[in-house]
């Protein structure tokens, strides 16, 4: 599924291990060739996805919230905001992904893998002692320990890259560990609400395709504390998180050429206890008119898809900024009229360095991901809340129907 493309430095990275296996950390400033590479693992992708297991089309659990070896691809992705002892913000993400059999180059050894994981972890915090974001990337193969997913000992389940993983207890619980030689991070997350299923008839009204498919969900409104230690420096962290897990063919994520839909999304938590989750489909190449869709999720969790008719979501004229002389659309406007919601987006972290937030280091990719802040209004009441942004397809060009003028409003916004 080209919208709910996994993160492309993942895949980055997993094509570089490929390439170089065996392998260990992978520096950020390495610069790579992104649709190059994207096209020759999308090709090696097809392969193993003609050999792939049927996937179930319903999702059940607890079932589905362990590891699925029989799909080519699988990722887990945790994003949290959370705050001090002092109301700072700190804002993390923890991405995972796992390559099949499929990538493996057939050779026979005893300390063969049958499956790469590569890993992102970003911490970004409003404090003097992280002025910048903390960001390492990791590549290893599941064997001798280094790198796994699936069930534990306990009866829980892991997914880990050396030292960073995900768990899941027993009992639904979610924890959290990451180590680097400048500090840790660990969390205990709790989920509030049910898991939410988020594929294509969901979000855009369209069928899957069969083994072709890329199954997904997300729980929305996870309840998260914990500690981040820095430079010897413990912090007490609360807030809230989201977690996504998804498997499938990385095919459908990454195949197309001119004119393939790429997506800008959009993750957020109001302060109302409910939840948006957006995509901004528009074409790579420039033409058309962007299509947006939503769902909203309930307090209670229950579920509201909107079409483009329902909603207007477009950046605001002022809010392109140029980062490494990219420019990126970091202000946008959310009308949702049957809800009442009129909200404005920005990120989080807005002065300097700290616009960047967990901005993708795979520059030429043209993506820009990171934490946002959320204000408006929902009928006659202020709302406001916090989330996370992904834009992509950035750098070459402003998409045709994306950006808007300077002087008036977008295409996209007087497209519903």
């Amino acid at each position: 599924m080209r919208w709910l493309a996994l993160p492309l430095v993942l895949i980055v990275l997993a094509g570089l291990a490929y390439g170089l296996w065996p392998r260990g950390s992978v520096s950020g400033d390495v610069g790579l060739d992104v649709p190059t590479l994207a096209a020759a693992l999308a090709a090696t992708d097809r392969d193993a996805a003609a050999k792939a297991v049927e996937l179930d089309e319903t999702l059940v659990f607890p079932r589905d919230h362990r590891a699925h070896p029989q799909a080519p691809a699988e990722f887990w992705e945790l994003t949290a905001l959370l705050r001090d002892a002092r109301g700072r913000s700190v804002a993390v993400r923890l991405s995972l992904a796992r390559l099949g059999r499929g990538w493996a180059d057939g050779r026979a050894s005893a300390l063969a893998a049958d499956a790469l994981l590569a890993g992102e972890w970003t911490v970004m915090a409003d404090t003097d002692a992280m002025a910048r974001p903390a960001r390492q990337q990791r590549v290893s193969r599941a064997a001798l320990g280094l790198a796994g997913a699936g069930a534990d000992e306990s009866g829980g389940e892991r997914v880990w890259v050396e030292r960073w993983a995900l768990s899941r207890t027993a009992d639904g619980g979610l924890g959290l560990r990451a180590e680097t030689d400048e500090g840790a991070l660990e969390l205990a997350l709790s989920s509030l609400k049910p898991p939410v299923v988020l594929d294509r008839r969901t979000l855009v009204g369209a069928p899957e395709r069969g083994a072709s498919a890329f199954r997904f969900y997300s729980q929305s409104r996870l309840a998260a504390s914990g500690t981040l230690r820095v430079k010897g420096v413990e912090q007490t962290l609360r807030g809230w998180a989201w977690f996504d897990h998804g498997w499938g063919a990385l095919a459908e994520v990454l195949a197309g050429g001119r004119g393939q839909l790429v997506a800008n999304r959009f993750r957020l938590q109001l302060d109302d206890g409910s939840e948006l989750v957006c995509l901004h489909l528009r074409r790579r190449g420039g033409g058309g008119i962007p299509i947006p869709s939503c769902v909203w999720i309930g307090v209670d969790g229950e579920t509201l898809s909107l079409r483009r008719r329902d909603l207007t979501l477009a950046p605001r004229a002022a809010g392109w900024v140029a980062e490494d002389g990219v420019e990126y659309p970091l202000g946008w406007r959310l009308l949702i009229p049957a809800r009442g919601l009129e909200l404005e987006i920005e990120p989080l972290f807005d002065a300097g360095a700290r616009a960047r937030s967990s901005a993708s280091l795979a520059a030429a990719s043209g993506a820009w991901r990171g934490a946002v802040r959320v204000s408006g209004r929902r009928e006659s009441e202020a709302i406001s809340g916090n989330g996370r942004m992904d834009l992509n397809g950035y750098g070459e060009q402003a998409p045709s129907g994306t950006r808007s003028g300077r002087d008036g409003p977008s295409p996209a916004s007087t497209a519903f």
